[in-house]
């Protein structure tokens, strides 16, 4: 089997090709034993054929139609361009005759059996493809297929579909079945939706499946000298329990496996939680980057004895020792700080891997591959770490291009940015859930880290441009590490394999009770060329994360908001159990109808009618405050703006203590006179101050919303201080809540 499409590909490469013909796509499906149309290839010069041979040809297909198709690689898009059409027998003369005068140059005609399915029906034209992929190896997608299958996807809720998987995790065992079970389109052709009838066995999308892992596994750059891009049959279609390929793409390449030696265990652990730092690229008389970074780490409270510059001086720097070269360190270190430039970065890396001495290394320096020109810096920094891991297995390079690490644990700040710019948290806020934040950008983390305040994580690090430690490392050293509840990652690109670890190491997180949020920036295909087939644009690179890492267990933010506020909801609800029945009440109608709004029918959340016992409490509430005469017991509650500190703490009180909710929504526009919301007005009794306790003594997720400017943003802040998720409008708590209820 294989060796018959091993010589279609040897045929096709030697022509200078990198996919196959549509005719040799069907040859390859039925070698794998799945049912492509019955077919026959003319070439344009034998245009016309005599009546005697063309009626011989149409005989032997079925039906009284046949679908033409123009053969050619200079038409892309065959069925825009009027290269495809559907003709009785009798008429198919005629259409070769037309065919051959609008594509002169094409090279045939594919006449191919009409395969009878019903054109827009939901489920009866599928796509099935699949395509290489650096992080996560070959992937599968299967969603909905024709010719509008990218607009009807992109109208679609994201990540409804395509269904798509890593074909290495589907192989495990009973994960097929799984994966069909969940794609949302294979809903309709099972007959799984209302008023539906099934219009093909299981069985039969399974042999699809497990056909098309049997060619990527193959030709995957290690078999074979050819390896296979993406296959796709798109539409497959559904016709009388049948699925039939009505398009066939196969796209290949010479065989060039990508592969990535990781880091060690240890050797992260050493960056993460260094005992001993040394710095390169410190001025002794300027404060340029180097020296920013030493009195960061001195200032972080990094013992000095053990801190060190590499400079051929006399003396100290910022009280740290300076030594001459990497082989006079006096013990090894953990985290060698590297901040020259970039054009003696291979000198200095040289020098720190022969030493022995050396474990891990942040290279704060960039201009090594990002940009035009600089791919031999790069080159030789890579053949460095290599050399350096021969000599010592734990040896590791982070960056280059990174903003540095912070570790609370080791009293640690590297990153270069002044104080007076930003004061990086070199201490961990108790009020939160102990978090890693890793991301491949340090510009994310100091923006973010600056806008949320409360935001200080047991690590920072900013992994810069990947060029040893991935992303990918970090999360699985956090992962690993019990203490950390949260791990909030920032990704842009999946260095080889990283993918598939990724997965593992968020489930194993997961399975250890902590929370993962992702946000993966590289989510257009800006610049897309139009040879790029469905499969490789509807399931890219961010469409297959957000399914993969969605699947193991990450939320996955869509934007850099929802990122904040899951981060927010993590960290300060982390260890609660989460639910879905939520309890929402304000001072104020129009937050009440935001809360209301954000409810769908068909969503996670609900709202159901307190109880009786929940009733009744609230119902004593409000008449002991008096506001029974204008405020009725509902779900969401508008307590209206006459609701005191007191009045809306005490139905809070009875909300988190009732048995039929799981979590409370609790909005209070701070402007109404009847509560204290400024300094002036004693905030030591206000509202989040006695709420922040109440919430963590009910164990339930308690999301705190004040609709305002920044007048009340002490009061607010109170909020953060007490332990409280905190929102300016409800509306928006209340989507985030939601988001963060799919991670169950």
């Amino acid at each position: 089997m294989f060796e018959d499409i091993e010589l279609l590909l040897e045929g096709a490469g030697k022509e200078g090709r990198k996919s196959l013909t549509e005719a040799e796509a069907y040859d390859v499906f039925e070698k794998l034993g799945l049912d492509a149309p019955k077919r026959a290839l003319i070439s344009l010069d034998r245009i016309p054929l005599k009546d005697t041979e063309l009626d011989r040809l149409l005989s032997g297909f079925p039906g009284d139609k046949v679908v033409l198709k123009v053969s050619s690689h200079k038409v892309l898009h065959k069925t825009e361009s009027g290269g495809v059409r559907v003709c009785v027998k009798r008429e198919a003369c005629v259409a070769l005759a037309t065919f051959k005068r609008a594509f002169p140059d094409a090279e045939a005609v594919l006449v191919c059996e009409f395969v009878e399915h019903a054109v827009f029906s939901m489920g009866q034209e599928l796509l099935l493809g699949a395509r290489s992929d650096a992080g996560f190896g070959p992937l599968m997608a299967l969603g909905l297929g024709g010719t509008d299958t990218e607009q009807m996807t992109a109208s679609l809720k994201p990540g409804l579909t395509p269904a798509i998987m890593p074909i290495a995790l589907l192989g495990e065992a009973g994960s097929w079945q799984d994966f069909l079970d969940r794609a949302w389109v294979w809903r309709y052709v099972s007959g799984r939706v209302r008023g539906g009838e099934r219009m093909a066995e299981d069985k039969a999308m399974l042999k699809w499946l497990e056909g098309f892992a049997k060619l990527l596994g193959h030709f995957d750059g290690e078999k074979s000298r050819w390896m296979i891009d993406e296959v796709e049959a798109n539409p497959l279609a559904v016709s009388g329990g049948r699925l039939v390929a009505l398009d066939g793409v196969l796209r290949f390449r010479q065989a060039a496996p990508e592969r990535r030696d990781p880091p060690s265990a240890k050797a992260v652990l050493a960056l993460l939680k260094p005992s001993t730092v040394a710095v390169a690229g410190v001025s002794e008389k300027k404060m340029n980057m180097g020296r920013i970074i030493l009195r960061n780490v001195v200032e972080a409270g990094f013992p000095a004895k053990r801190l060190f510059v590499l400079k051929d001086l006399e003396g100290e720097i910022e009280g740290a020792r300076c030594v001459r070269d990497c082989a006079s360190f006096p013990e090894p270190v953990d985290m060698f700080v590297v901040a020259v430039p970039s054009g003696e970065v291979p000198g200095v890396l040289r020098e720190a891997a022969a030493s022995g001495k050396v474990r891990g290394v942040v290279l704060i320096s960039g201009g090594m591959g990002e940009k035009s020109g600089s791919e031999g810096v790069q080159d030789e920094v890579l053949a460095v770490i290599r050399e350096g891991r021969e000599l010592n297995a734990d040896f590791a390079l982070s960056g280059g291009n990174s903003l540095g690490i912070v570790s609370a644990p080791a009293k640690v700040n590297t990153f270069f940015i002044p104080k007076a710019k930003l004061a990086m948290p070199s201490k961990e806020n108790p009020a939160i859930a102990r978090t890693a934040f890793i991301s491949q950008s340090g510009a994310f983390v100091v923006s973010v880290i600056s806008r949320m305040g409360w935001l200080k994580p047991a690590y920072c690090v900013s992994v810069g441009n990947q060029m040893d430690v991935t992303v990918c490392d970090y999360v699985e050293a956090a992962a690993q590490e019990d203490s950390i509840k949260v791990i909030l990652a920032y990704l842009e690109g999946l260095k080889p394999g990283d993918g598939l670890r990724l997965e593992r190491s968020i489930r194993a997180a997961r399975k250890a009770g902590k929370t993962v949020v992702v946000y993966k920036a590289g989510r257009t295909p800006v610049g897309q060329k139009a040879v790029m087939s469905h499969t490789a644009s509807i399931a890219g690179d961010f469409a297959a994360a957000r399914a993969v890492l969605s699947r193991a267990g990450a939320l996955v933010a869509e934007t850099f908001d929802e990122f904040n506020d899951l981060a927010q909801l993590a960290c300060f609800c982390a260890g609660r159990p989460k639910g879905p029945r939520v309890f929402a009440l304000s001072n104020a109608g129009f937050e009440t109808a935001g809360m209301a709004d954000n409810i769908l029918p068909s969503g996670l959340l609900q709202t159901a009618a307190p109880d009786a016992a929940l009733r009744g409490n609230i119902e004593r509430i409000l008449r002991d405050f008096k506001l029974d005469g204008i405020v009725d017991v509902r779900n969401p509650l508008d307590l209206t703006p006459m609701a005191s500190d007191e009045a809306i703490l005490k139905v809070c009180e009875a909300v988190l203590s009732s048995a039929c909710v799981d979590a409370a929504i609790v909005s209070a526009v701070p402007l109404t006179p009847a509560m204290k919301t400024l300094p002036e007005e004693g905030l030591k009794r206000s509202l989040p101050v006695r709420l922040g306790p109440l919430a963590k003594a009910a164990a339930k997720p308690v999301l705190f919303c004040a609709a305002s400017g920044p007048l009340y943003d002490e009061y607010a802040s109170l909020a953060h201080e007490r332990g409280l998720a905190v929102f300016r409008a409800a509306d928006r708590a209340m989507r985030a809540y939601a988001k963060y209820q799919e991670q169950t």
